[in-house]
Protein backbone atom coordinates (compact mmCIF):
# COMPACT_ATOMS: atom_id res chain seq x y z
CA UNK A 1 0.00 0.00 0.00
CA UNK A 2 1.42 3.39 -0.95
CA UNK A 3 1.51 5.92 1.86
CA UNK A 4 -0.01 9.19 0.62
CA UNK A 5 0.10 11.80 3.40
CA UNK A 6 -2.03 14.92 3.47
CA UNK A 7 -0.49 18.35 3.11
CA UNK A 8 0.29 18.36 -0.58
CA UNK A 9 3.23 15.94 -0.82
CA UNK A 10 2.93 12.83 -2.92
CA UNK A 11 4.98 10.42 -0.83
CA UNK A 12 7.00 10.10 2.33
CA UNK A 13 10.75 10.09 1.86
CA UNK A 14 11.78 8.32 5.01
CA UNK A 15 15.51 9.08 5.11
CA UNK A 16 16.92 12.52 4.28
CA UNK A 17 20.72 12.73 4.56
CA UNK A 18 22.26 16.24 4.52
CA UNK A 19 23.49 17.54 1.19
CA UNK A 20 26.30 19.78 2.46
CA UNK A 21 27.74 21.39 5.57
CA UNK A 22 25.27 22.76 8.11
CA UNK A 23 27.95 24.56 10.16
CA UNK A 24 27.50 27.95 8.45
CA UNK A 25 23.81 27.85 9.44
CA UNK A 26 24.79 26.87 13.00
CA UNK A 27 27.06 29.88 13.16
CA UNK A 28 24.14 32.10 12.13
CA UNK A 29 22.05 30.61 14.94
CA UNK A 30 24.89 31.23 17.40
CA UNK A 31 25.30 34.81 16.22
CA UNK A 32 21.58 35.41 16.72
CA UNK A 33 21.84 33.92 20.22
CA UNK A 34 24.84 36.14 20.98
CA UNK A 35 22.96 39.22 19.76
CA UNK A 36 20.21 38.34 22.23
CA UNK A 37 22.70 37.66 25.03
CA UNK A 38 25.89 39.67 24.41
CA UNK A 39 27.34 38.78 27.81
CA UNK A 40 27.11 35.02 27.36
CA UNK A 41 30.35 33.33 28.47
CA UNK A 42 29.58 30.19 26.44
CA UNK A 43 28.39 31.27 22.99
CA UNK A 44 31.66 32.90 21.82
CA UNK A 45 33.55 29.68 22.60
CA UNK A 46 30.95 27.54 20.85
CA UNK A 47 31.36 29.74 17.80
CA UNK A 48 35.07 28.91 17.78
CA UNK A 49 34.22 25.21 18.00
CA UNK A 50 31.77 25.39 15.10
CA UNK A 51 34.21 27.42 13.00
CA UNK A 52 36.78 24.66 13.62
CA UNK A 53 34.21 22.04 12.61
CA UNK A 54 33.56 23.88 9.36
CA UNK A 55 37.31 23.97 8.66
CA UNK A 56 37.53 20.21 9.26
CA UNK A 57 34.47 19.57 7.06
CA UNK A 58 35.92 21.59 4.18
CA UNK A 59 39.24 19.75 4.55
CA UNK A 60 37.44 16.42 4.10
CA UNK A 61 35.67 17.87 1.09
CA UNK A 62 38.90 19.06 -0.54
CA UNK A 63 40.60 15.73 0.17
CA UNK A 64 37.59 13.87 -1.32
CA UNK A 65 37.46 11.52 1.66
CA UNK A 66 35.66 8.25 0.88
CA UNK A 67 33.64 5.86 3.01
CA UNK A 68 32.13 2.40 2.77
CA UNK A 69 28.34 2.11 2.85
CA UNK A 70 25.92 -0.80 2.91
CA UNK A 71 22.36 -1.11 1.63
CA UNK A 72 20.73 -1.97 4.95
CA UNK A 73 20.76 -0.16 8.29
CA UNK A 74 23.08 1.07 9.53
CA UNK A 75 24.17 2.47 6.18
CA UNK A 76 27.58 3.51 7.52
CA UNK A 77 30.26 0.85 7.90
CA UNK A 78 32.32 1.70 10.99
CA UNK A 79 35.50 0.27 9.54
CA UNK A 80 39.15 1.25 9.10
CA UNK A 81 38.25 3.91 6.51
CA UNK A 82 35.87 5.60 8.96
CA UNK A 83 38.44 5.37 11.75
CA UNK A 84 41.15 6.95 9.60
CA UNK A 85 38.78 9.73 8.61
CA UNK A 86 37.91 10.37 12.25
CA UNK A 87 41.59 10.56 13.18
CA UNK A 88 42.37 13.04 10.40
CA UNK A 89 39.28 15.08 11.23
CA UNK A 90 40.26 15.28 14.90
CA UNK A 91 43.76 16.47 13.97
CA UNK A 92 42.39 19.14 11.61
CA UNK A 93 39.73 20.20 14.10
CA UNK A 94 42.26 20.64 16.92
CA UNK A 95 44.60 22.69 14.73
CA UNK A 96 41.75 24.92 13.55
CA UNK A 97 40.44 25.41 17.09
CA UNK A 98 43.90 26.25 18.42
CA UNK A 99 44.35 28.84 15.67
CA UNK A 100 41.09 30.53 16.68
CA UNK A 101 41.88 30.44 20.39
CA UNK A 102 45.40 31.80 19.94
CA UNK A 103 44.41 34.79 17.81
CA UNK A 104 43.40 36.96 20.76
CA UNK A 105 42.53 36.73 24.44
CA UNK A 106 44.17 33.30 24.51
CA UNK A 107 44.73 33.71 28.25
CA UNK A 108 40.97 33.41 28.69
CA UNK A 109 41.18 29.92 27.19
CA UNK A 110 44.42 28.70 28.76
CA UNK A 111 42.94 25.54 30.28
CA UNK A 112 41.02 24.75 27.10
CA UNK A 113 44.20 25.25 25.07
CA UNK A 114 46.00 22.76 27.29
CA UNK A 115 43.26 20.19 26.70
CA UNK A 116 43.32 20.72 22.93
CA UNK A 117 47.11 20.43 22.84
CA UNK A 118 46.95 17.22 24.87
CA UNK A 119 44.34 15.80 22.50
CA UNK A 120 46.43 16.80 19.47
CA UNK A 121 49.23 14.65 20.86
CA UNK A 122 46.99 11.75 21.90
CA UNK A 123 45.11 11.53 18.61
CA UNK A 124 48.33 10.76 16.70
CA UNK A 125 48.41 7.38 18.47
CA UNK A 126 46.36 4.99 16.32
CA UNK A 127 45.38 2.69 19.21
CA UNK A 128 44.35 5.62 21.39
CA UNK A 129 42.28 7.04 18.53
CA UNK A 130 40.64 3.65 17.98
CA UNK A 131 39.66 3.55 21.65
CA UNK A 132 38.13 7.03 21.44
CA UNK A 133 36.31 6.00 18.26
CA UNK A 134 34.83 2.89 19.87
CA UNK A 135 33.86 4.79 23.02
CA UNK A 136 31.88 7.25 20.93
CA UNK A 137 30.08 4.86 18.61
CA UNK A 138 29.05 2.73 21.61
CA UNK A 139 28.13 5.92 23.54
CA UNK A 140 30.47 4.95 26.37
CA UNK A 141 31.14 8.63 26.90
CA UNK A 142 32.16 8.34 30.54
CA UNK A 143 35.25 6.45 29.35
CA UNK A 144 36.44 9.60 27.55
CA UNK A 145 38.28 12.21 29.67
CA UNK A 146 35.79 14.97 30.48
CA UNK A 147 38.13 17.76 29.35
CA UNK A 148 38.47 16.16 25.88
CA UNK A 149 34.92 14.93 25.38
CA UNK A 150 33.54 17.98 23.58
CA UNK A 151 36.40 18.07 21.07
CA UNK A 152 36.22 14.35 20.28
CA UNK A 153 32.45 14.42 19.84
CA UNK A 154 32.72 17.52 17.66
CA UNK A 155 35.27 15.68 15.50
CA UNK A 156 33.06 12.60 15.23
CA UNK A 157 30.11 14.79 14.34
CA UNK A 158 32.08 16.29 11.42
CA UNK A 159 33.21 12.82 10.28
CA UNK A 160 29.70 11.36 10.21
CA UNK A 161 28.08 14.54 8.91
CA UNK A 162 30.46 14.59 5.95
CA UNK A 163 29.95 10.87 5.37
CA UNK A 164 26.19 11.42 5.24
CA UNK A 165 26.56 14.03 2.49
CA UNK A 166 28.08 11.28 0.33
CA UNK A 167 25.27 8.80 0.98
CA UNK A 168 22.43 8.13 -1.42
CA UNK A 169 19.32 6.44 -0.01
CA UNK A 170 16.51 5.09 -2.17
CA UNK A 171 13.50 7.39 -1.73
CA UNK A 172 11.31 4.28 -1.40
CA UNK A 173 13.43 2.80 1.39
CA UNK A 174 11.36 1.45 4.30
CA UNK A 175 12.90 1.98 7.73
CA UNK A 176 13.64 -1.12 9.77
CA UNK A 177 13.77 0.81 13.06
CA UNK A 178 12.84 4.31 14.17
CA UNK A 179 14.54 4.88 17.51
CA UNK A 180 18.09 5.46 16.20
CA UNK A 181 19.56 7.04 13.08
CA UNK A 182 19.44 4.61 10.15
CA UNK A 183 22.84 5.84 8.96
CA UNK A 184 25.04 5.75 12.07
CA UNK A 185 22.74 4.33 14.80
CA UNK A 186 23.21 7.39 16.98
CA UNK A 187 20.29 8.92 18.94
CA UNK A 188 18.36 11.97 17.80
CA UNK A 189 18.98 15.42 19.20
CA UNK A 190 15.31 16.29 18.62
CA UNK A 191 12.33 16.05 16.31
CA UNK A 192 12.09 18.73 13.62
CA UNK A 193 9.24 20.13 11.57
CA UNK A 194 10.33 21.88 8.36
CA UNK A 195 8.34 23.65 5.65
CA UNK A 196 10.12 21.62 2.98
CA UNK A 197 8.80 18.35 4.44
CA UNK A 198 5.08 19.05 4.07
CA UNK A 199 4.24 18.95 7.77
CA UNK A 200 5.90 15.59 8.43
CA UNK A 201 7.88 15.00 11.59
CA UNK A 202 11.46 13.83 11.30
CA UNK A 203 13.96 12.88 13.94
CA UNK A 204 17.29 14.69 13.60
CA UNK A 205 20.51 12.75 14.16
CA UNK A 206 22.82 14.14 16.83
CA UNK A 207 25.93 13.28 14.78
CA UNK A 208 25.48 12.82 11.02
CA UNK A 209 22.53 15.27 10.86
CA UNK A 210 20.39 12.92 8.79
CA UNK A 211 16.62 13.22 9.23
CA UNK A 212 14.40 10.15 9.37
CA UNK A 213 10.61 10.01 9.40
CA UNK A 214 8.54 9.11 12.44
CA UNK A 215 4.79 9.67 12.48
CA UNK A 216 3.52 12.53 14.61
CA UNK A 217 1.71 12.09 17.93
CA UNK A 218 3.74 8.97 18.71
CA UNK A 219 6.37 8.53 21.41
CA UNK A 220 9.73 8.05 19.71
CA UNK A 221 10.83 5.73 22.49
CA UNK A 222 7.90 3.39 23.28
CA UNK A 223 5.67 4.25 20.23
CA UNK A 224 2.67 4.90 22.50
CA UNK A 225 0.27 7.73 21.70
CA UNK A 226 -1.82 7.45 24.87
CA UNK A 227 -0.14 10.02 27.13
CA UNK A 228 1.88 12.20 24.79
CA UNK A 229 1.86 15.94 25.41
CA UNK A 230 3.96 18.99 24.58
CA UNK A 231 5.51 21.34 27.08
CA UNK A 232 7.03 24.77 26.50
CA UNK A 233 8.35 27.64 28.57
CA UNK A 234 6.53 30.68 27.21
CA UNK A 235 9.11 33.10 28.62
CA UNK A 236 11.76 31.53 26.40
CA UNK A 237 10.04 32.64 23.19
CA UNK A 238 11.63 29.69 21.41
CA UNK A 239 10.52 27.44 18.53
CA UNK A 240 11.73 24.53 20.68
CA UNK A 241 9.38 22.59 22.94
CA UNK A 242 9.42 19.05 24.30
CA UNK A 243 7.28 16.02 23.48
CA UNK A 244 6.70 14.21 26.74
CA UNK A 245 5.40 10.64 27.14
CA UNK A 246 3.59 9.76 30.34
CA UNK A 247 3.74 6.04 29.47
CA UNK A 248 7.54 5.59 29.56
CA UNK A 249 8.47 8.86 31.31
CA UNK A 250 10.69 10.06 28.49
CA UNK A 251 10.82 13.23 26.44
CA UNK A 252 12.45 14.49 23.27
CA UNK A 253 12.84 18.10 22.25
CA UNK A 254 10.71 19.23 19.30
CA UNK A 255 11.83 22.05 16.97
CA UNK A 256 9.23 23.79 14.80
CA UNK A 257 11.16 25.55 12.02
CA UNK A 258 8.10 26.41 9.94
CA UNK A 259 8.00 29.99 11.26
CA UNK A 260 11.67 30.86 11.56
CA UNK A 261 14.58 30.73 9.13
CA UNK A 262 17.34 30.48 11.73
CA UNK A 263 16.76 27.70 14.23
CA UNK A 264 19.31 24.98 14.85
CA UNK A 265 18.41 21.83 16.86
CA UNK A 266 21.68 21.84 18.79
CA UNK A 267 21.70 25.54 19.67
CA UNK A 268 17.99 25.69 20.50
CA UNK A 269 18.51 22.70 22.79
CA UNK A 270 21.17 24.65 24.69
CA UNK A 271 18.98 27.74 24.80
CA UNK A 272 16.09 25.77 26.32
CA UNK A 273 17.89 24.20 29.26
CA UNK A 274 15.05 25.53 31.41
CA UNK A 275 12.77 22.95 29.80
CA UNK A 276 15.37 20.22 30.37
CA UNK A 277 15.73 21.12 34.04
CA UNK A 278 11.95 21.32 34.52
CA UNK A 279 11.38 17.86 33.05
CA UNK A 280 14.36 16.31 34.86
CA UNK A 281 13.00 17.62 38.16
CA UNK A 282 9.76 15.81 37.36
CA UNK A 283 11.68 12.54 36.78
CA UNK A 284 11.38 12.52 33.00
CA UNK A 285 14.49 11.49 31.10
CA UNK A 286 15.65 11.71 27.50
CA UNK A 287 17.70 9.61 25.13
CA UNK A 288 18.45 12.71 23.09
CA UNK A 289 22.12 13.64 22.86
CA UNK A 290 23.74 17.00 22.23
CA UNK A 291 27.49 16.68 21.48
CA UNK A 292 27.99 20.33 22.44
CA UNK A 293 26.64 19.69 25.93
CA UNK A 294 27.97 16.47 27.46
Amino acid sequence: MSMIPTGGIKEIIRVLPPKDSYYPFRLQALQKALDNDPNSPVIPFLMKVVHAQESAFQALKSEKATFNFQEKEPFFVMDEAMLQCFQQTAITFCEALKARIETKNSSDYSEILKAVNALSTAIIDKEKTKQYFENIITLDLEAIPAHQRLFLLASMQVTLHFAATNLKVDEQYLLEAHDLCPCCKMPAISSVLDNSDGGLRYLYCSFCETKWHVVRSTCTECTSNKSLFQTTMEALDSPMSAEVCGECNTYLKFLDRTKTLIADPFIEDLLTLTITIKLTDKDFHTFGLNPYFV
